[in-house]
């Protein structure tokens, strides 16, 4: 818990950053960058909003400049991606790489709470799990990038939720999957069988509630204080500290010995970002089961008039067609260790197109997006891929070595 202690104390001493009151275009301009917004119309009506970082302070060269797509993870936002300095930043280093960035969110969070009928205070919004994220969303979203640049394919970077939905959709989508060019995935989850933390903690003891909603409310995922104060404690142990009171931290996990101290306030003013209950419960469902399987409505009847069958359908992710690169750690507890090597390794393998898996030591779930290594042990290694694959497709030469 040294970790939790230093940050509480650095953000005591640094005052209040006012990148935690920014939204993600504000944050890439206060460092010189052009930003741009764009939205988008899913296939059932939600509006998202994405964010585009189009050249690095450099400035616009002249021809196409490679797409590179970026998506945050469970209750996070496209401000993942820029919530550190440039230099430590995702979203900053590639565009000074001189890639076209994108960065997407999902439906559901601060940036994308729109829906072309229905109204986000309202209930029937927040009907949705990480399976309609993944099949209309990541479709909508991309298309919505290639069809702004001109281009027929992009790289893709997700990190944790973020590579759950690209895997699900890779698995049934082989049109789509020619969209995507290379795909690396960031604590890459697909079983959460051994997860830790307030998922943990909800499949455990409220998954089967009946006053669920009560706890949760009824459509956005918003736990109520004393809940969360419970969870806290449970995850936590004795220690106070301004990440524990974080349903974000909870849920990724609140200790790491890697995060900028001096940007405590921008995580927590950033995170939780907005889901829904049924998404949460989505997650605890796979937590009970072990299982990458659809949304579980809890009656045979409604799952036969979803799916046409009295349970929902499994995954197969040895369906994927396109080049995955992994990066995990057994520090990590929400992409937990056990459930990489016993599922996603072995799996991934099957489908052929597994090229890399590369183990970093001590990364929190966190640290692949805010960790003070991330840029290089991470960021550098993709940036390495991206331009090895671009001298190999002007080269004619398609030959790839595959894990």
């Amino acid at each position: 818990m040294r970790g939790l202690v230093l940050l509480c104390l650095a953000a005591a001493v640094f005052g209040h950053d006012p990148e935690a009151d920014m939204s993600t275009p504000e944050i890439i301009n206060r460092w010189g960058y052009p930003a741009e917004i764009y939205t988008t119309t899913t296939e059932d009506g939600y509006v998202l909003e994405l964010h585009r970082i189009p050249f690095g302070k450099a400035g616009p060269t002249n021809g196409t400049r490679p797409v590179v797509f970026m998506q945050h993870g469970l209750e996070c936002s496209s401000t993942n991606w820029v919530a550190n300095l440039p230099n430590e930043s995702a979203g900053f280093l590639f565009a000074d790489a001189g890639y076209d960035v994108w960065l997407g969110n999902m439906r559901g969070n601060r940036y994308s709470k729109a829906h072309t009928t229905l109204d986000p205070k309202k209930k029937e919004f927040w009907q949705f799990t990480w399976d309609e994220m993944s099949h209309y969303d990541l479709q909508a979203m991309i298309e919505k990038a290639l069809n702004v640049t001109g281009q027929e394919d992009l790289y893709y970077m997700g990190h944790s939720q973020g590579t759950l939905t690209m895997f699900a959709k890779l698995s049934r989508d082989p049109v789509f999957a020619k969209k995507i060019r290379k795909f690396f995935a960031l604590a890459p989850v697909g079983t959460v069988k051994y997860i830790k933390g307030l998922l943990e903690y909800v499949a455990k003891y409220l998954y089967f509630e009946i006053e669920v909603v009560d706890y949760f409310g009824d459509g956005e995922f918003l736990p109520s204080n004393w809940l969360t104060k419970i969870i806290a404690d449970w995850v936590c142990g004795s220690w106070g500290s301004k990440l524990c009171d974080n349903v974000m931290f909870l849920i990724a996990g609140p200790e790491s010995h890697q995060l900028n101290q001096t940007r405590t306030d921008v995580y927590v003013g950033h995170t939780p970002s907005g889901t829904s209950t049924n998404n949460i419960l989505h997650w605890a469902q796979m937590v009970k089961s072990g299982k990458v399987e659809m949304y579980d409505y809890r009656s045979a009847k409604k799952n036969q008039e979803h799916y046409g069958m009295n349970s929902p359908p499994l995954y197969d992710f040895k369906k994927i067609q396109t080049p995955m690169y992994l990066w995990w750690s057994d520090a990590d507890s929400l992409s937990d260790k056990k459930d990489v090597v016993e599922f996603l390794l072995p799996t991934l393998k099957q489908s052929s197109h597994l090229v890399q898996a590369n183990y970093l030591e001590d990364f929190n779930h966190l640290d692949y997006i805010w960790g003070l290594r991330a840029a290089k042990e991470i960021y550098e290694p993709v940036l390495k891929l991206i331009g090895e694959d671009l001298e190999t497709r002007h080269s004619g030469n398609a030959t790839e070595l595959i894990f």
